[in-house]
């Protein structure tokens, strides 16, 4: 990424709000999160070009993504692995230990459990080594989790969104976002888990 760290620092809250806001202002996602997709304008505002592929949201994002975070955020793996079931994340059939499933999926829920976080690829890759790697305990979780057809597009976008906020490298304010874009989402307090 080119630019100040306060150019990549916004560029990167744009996107970051961007990705949230758009279904529930457009009743679309834009579901190509390629970098070449976007630019900064003179004037400072995000543009967005190629809406070849998006995945119709009418209603904005589901809620229950917004929910499940909360409920992650907040430690409750009982919860979480019940709210997984509900919207078919984890198959009635599948056996699976709440709280290995929280640590595995504790990477994604760390740039929430600030004001703000730093996206790098450092970070990125500490992430793709946390879930990828057959050593570690939890490497197993992937196999057991499912992807409901509905939130295909979702997932692609938010994998390549968090590829395209760690080749910025910005600092973003993404609990802030949250809360103000992703229907669902009452985020816990920061603070240490009980």
């Amino acid at each position: 990424a080119s630019g100040t760290q306060d150019e990549r620092d916004a560029a990167a809250q744009l996107y970051l709000e961007f990705l949230f806001a758009g279904p529930a202002r457009a009743g679309l996602l834009h579901a190509d999160p390629h970098p070449g997709n976007f630019r900064i304008t003179p004037d400072g505002r995000l543009g967005v070009i190629d809406f070849g592929a998006v995945n119709r949201l009418p209603d904005g994002m589901p809620p229950e993504i917004g929910e499940l975070v909360t409920v992650a955020l907040g430690g409750g793996a009982e919860a979480l692995l019940e709210g997984l079931r509900e919207t078919g994340f984890v198959k009635p059939n599948i056996d699976l230990d709440p709280e290995r499933l929280l640590e595995y999926l504790e990477p994604f829920l760390a740039p929430l459990r600030a004001d703000t976080f730093t996206f790098s690829r450092a970070w990125l890759r500490s992430v793709f080594s946390h879930i990828n790697d057959p050593r570690q305990p939890n490497y197993a979780i992937a196999y057991k989790l499912n992807l409901p057809p509905e939130y295909l597009l979702i997932h692609r976008v938010w994998g390549g969104g968090i590829g395209v906020l760690s080749q910025l490298g910005g600092t973003v304010h993404g609990r802030e976002a949250v809360n103000a874009h992703l229907p669902g989402a009452v985020l816990p307090p920061v603070g240490p888990l009980d």
